[in-house]
């Protein structure tokens, strides 16, 4: 079901369906900080997978209202923004207001954030690991990646080198038999960006005209940054994405490394959005931005930024130059 949100007259309408008025939702969320009864470290949508559906002694998670409370949480921003993911808060509100709104909470109809995304939504804190040290939440989905047009060689010599780079950050960053420990996987991040911009400075970047008068598609791919010496910002997004998915591997038992490809195929700036130490975080190869929060083009503080070359030089690029492949 597609969203539509607009305001009329201080109410908010989804799907035609008058939901409870912004004040008062506000108004009855007073006193709560986002995060209450929720532990950063955790995993937020385990949190509400397994939140309480039951409210003064009745369980709604039965007919006729097979109330969930991530389902409940993930379709409506207005909740988001006033209780935050607590599961106590949210099925007060559900009984209470939610069925007379005819809210739906038995499945899941915010779906697709970005153009290739999966069924699958990340739910983070966005700021308390910043410098604005804000409570609030995020909703990332999840992505189903294009390798930007790599013919099935070059991909193979491309994901060789980000298995072997994800291998060589993971084992400096945190050795193997180390438990994992909060931060380490922005540690991580932030080195794999620095050896994407290592392997950058290597090549050379291509303005859009070179583009648009290019016989080759390899600027926009990891291959192109780790082989072909030429890239753009796509490619080195990409390039860096690949070693991120291949660090989600290696960290099995760990929370979840997951990125989201910002502005992929537009003439804009093009960066990781990730899911890291469950908050959201960001990497950005060409300008050598990394940190916890939200880009600096996204409303970000370059106060966030952690520098790569405190983690990474073109020392690191691990992997001898292999031959160009067609």
């Amino acid at each position: 079901m597609k969203r539509v949100v607009c305001a009329v007259f201080g109410i908010t309408m989804i799907c035609g369906l008058v939901l409870f008025p912004v004040n008062a939702i506000k108004a009855q969320a007073a006193g709560y900080t986002q995060g209450d009864g929720i532990k950063l470290s955790e995993d937020t949508r385990k949190t509400l997978e397994k939140g309480t559906t039951k409210y003064n002694g009745v369980d709604y998670s039965g007919a006729p209202y097979y109330y969930n409370p991530l389902y409940y949480y993930l379709n409506y921003s207005d909740l988001r923004d006033a209780f935050g993911p607590n599961p106590d808060l949210l099925i007060k509100h559900y009984v209470e207001f939610g069925i007379k709104e005819k809210r739906v909470a038995d499945k899941q109809i915010v779906l697709g954030a970005y153009p290739q995304s999966s069924s699958y939504e990340y739910v983070v804190p966005s700021y308390q690991k910043t410098s604005k040290k804000q409570d609030g939440m995020v909703v990332i989905s999840g992505n189903l990646h294009s390798n930007g047009g790599m013919t099935r060689a070059q991909e193979v010599a491309a994901r060789d080198i980000a298995y072997q780079i994800a291998q060589h950050v993971y084992d400096h960053v945190k050795p193997k038999h180390d438990a994992y420990k909060d931060g380490d996987q922005i540690k991580m991040i932030v080195y794999a960006t620095g050896i994407v911009r290592a392997y950058c400075d290597l090549g050379v970047e291509l303005t859009q005209d070179q583009v648009k008068s290019s016989n080759s598609k390899i600027y926009r791919t990891a291959y192109g940054v780790f082989i072909g010496q030429e890239y753009t910002c796509a490619g080195s997004t990409r390039a860096l994405g690949l070693i991120l998915d291949y660090l989600d591997a290696v960290m099995d038992d760990d929370p979840p490394l997951k990125w989201v490809h910002v502005n992929a195929n537009k003439w804009d700036d093009q960066w990781c959005q990730i899911v890291c130490d469950n908050h959201e975080a960001y990497a950005d190869p060409i300008n050598s931005w990394a940190g916890y929060g939200k880009h600096p083009n996204q409303g970000g503080t370059k106060k966030d930024i952690k520098n790569y070359y405190n983690y990474a030089n073109e020392s690191d690029v691990i992997t001898i130059k292999k031959p160009k492949v067609d």
